[in-house]
């Protein structure tokens, strides 16, 4: 049979690597590394780029020893997590802030063809050097420290000792400063658990799968929040079962996008009006533990399961009626509105940049794009949808251009002036404009 899948994932956290979970249960695989006030082995690690041994010679091996008296900060990262990319000046300026009394080695398990590159790329884009060692290709360390989220930082004191594993959040200059002078520090401790198994043919949470049926809220379904499931949702066709929408543990203005925007109309910060008198309600700007504490009593799981003779439209608004019966203390609505946004319009008529065929690609990466034979519409719509979701305004297309495009550009994607810096050679711009725009306007349903 015939199968159609369109997959979406709104990655809450970076995905290291999977693990099955035994006998359907979340497990902790922290704990099957050293942990917290254990001493570390003095381990060879190899593979290392951009570092300098104790004499100021370039080295590519070093021992966990030869960083003995430092606190020692393992930073584990993949070029793909875009938190991870984030924290590399913000490492940079701790290193050159605290000198040689610690050290950063930034950990990752991609080769160095795939990690150098990107790095490369990265500092031109920044406009600057960073000074941080990298081990790539990385086993020995990833046996020591099993993870399965990014970023993952071990910190290490003088004496070998583990004293700390810890999320991005607790990588500040007070918490570095009191380690350092006080030899001791209790942080957070950041616990990975594998996800249990989901079978997405199967209904969720039917005989166990995905969780415990008592949790069972609404079939379609909607149920309460579980916390053993990895946050995020999937669309998929197939003809012989129709359309399925399932959804784990995300707010309720993630469902709201989710079933307004019918999987083609991404709808960011830009075109969400919340007048709610507790816009808390249904969305939170909480980070790291006390956000999961919020999600506890703030986030939902959903899934749809409609016949083949139902449309991918009509499904979406049976999940728009799901949710209104279910949360109806929320109006929800679009509305078009007049308002600013960035219309991508053509300063240069002369330009061409009309496909000279071949197959249709696409490439996106923080760092770059490349169109063939493809719309100028998919990447708005990619745009809109990852790379620019908190950007002040939305994005649309002024051009009128409706044939397939060949563009290629290198610019860091979630920046409007340096995308438009990469356009520019093709006689485009996203230039700030007033238009028309479908916006969700969420109200108490007083």
């Amino acid at each position: 049979m015939k199968k159609i899948t369109i997959y979406i994932v709104m990655a809450l956290l970076c995905l290291n690597f999977r693990l099955q979970a035994q006998e359907n249960k979340a497990v902790d695989v922290t704990l099957k590394g050293i942990q917290i006030g254990q001493k570390v082995p003095d381990v060879t690690v190899t593979n290392l780029h951009n570092y300098k041994d104790a004499n100021g010679k370039p080295a590519t091996t070093a021992k966990l020893s030869d960083f003995k008296g430092k606190l020692l900060i393992l930073d584990f990262w993949a070029t793909w997590c875009s938190p991870c990319v984030a924290m590399i000046p913000k490492m940079d300026s701790l290193q050159k802030a605290f000198g040689d009394k610690i050290q950063f080695l930034s950990v990752t398990y991609q080769t160095e063809k795939e990690v150098l590159p990107f790095l490369e790329k990265f500092e031109k884009q920044q406009g600057k050097h960073y000074d941080l060692p990298v081990i790539t290709s990385s086993k020995q360390l990833h046996q020591l420290f099993p993870h399965t989220t990014l970023p993952h930082y071990v910190w290490i004191d003088g004496n070998g000792n583990v004293s700390a594993i810890t999320r991005m959040d607790e990588l500040t200059y007070i918490n570095i400063s009191h380690l350092l002078t006080q030899n001791s520090i209790t942080l957070a401790e950041k616990k990975d658990q594998v996800p249990v198994k989901y079978d997405k043919r199967i209904p969720f949470l039917i005989d166990g799968n995905g969780g415990n049926h008592n949790d069972l809220i609404y079939h379609s379904i909607i149920a309460k929040y579980s916390g053993k499931l990895k946050s995020g949702y999937n669309v998929q066709y197939d003809k012989g079962t129709g359309w399925k929408i399932t959804a784990f543990d995300l707010s309720l203005l993630q469902l709201f996008k989710l079933a307004y925007g019918m999987n083609r109309n991404h709808l960011n910060n830009s075109t969400i009006v919340n007048n709610l008198r507790q816009p808390n309600d249904i969305t939170s700007s909480l980070r790291g533990d006390e956000y999961l504490d919020w999600k506890k009593n703030h986030a939902y799981s959903y899934e749809l399961v409609v016949p083949p003779t139902t449309s991918g439209e009509e499904a979406f608004i049976n999940m728009q009626d799901d949710l209104k019966r279910l949360f109806n203390k929320f109006s929800v609505k679009e509305e078009i509105q007049k308002r600013p946004c960035y219309a991508l319009e053509r300063t240069d008529q002369e330009s061409s940049f009309l496909s000279k065929g071949g197959s249709s690609l696409t490439e996106f990466s923080q760092t770059n794009m490349a169109l063939q034979n493809t719309t100028i519409s998919l990447f708005i719509a990619k745009l809109n949808s990852s790379y620019q979701q908190k950007a002040k305004y939305p994005l649309v297309d002024d051009t009128g251009i409706i044939e397939n495009v060949d563009i290629k550009i290198t610019a860091n994607l979630t920046d409007i002036n340096s995308i438009n810096d990469g356009l520019r050679s093709y006689g485009l711009q996203f230039i700030e404009r007033k238009k028309d725009v479908k916006v969700l306007v969420i109200a108490d349903n007083d």
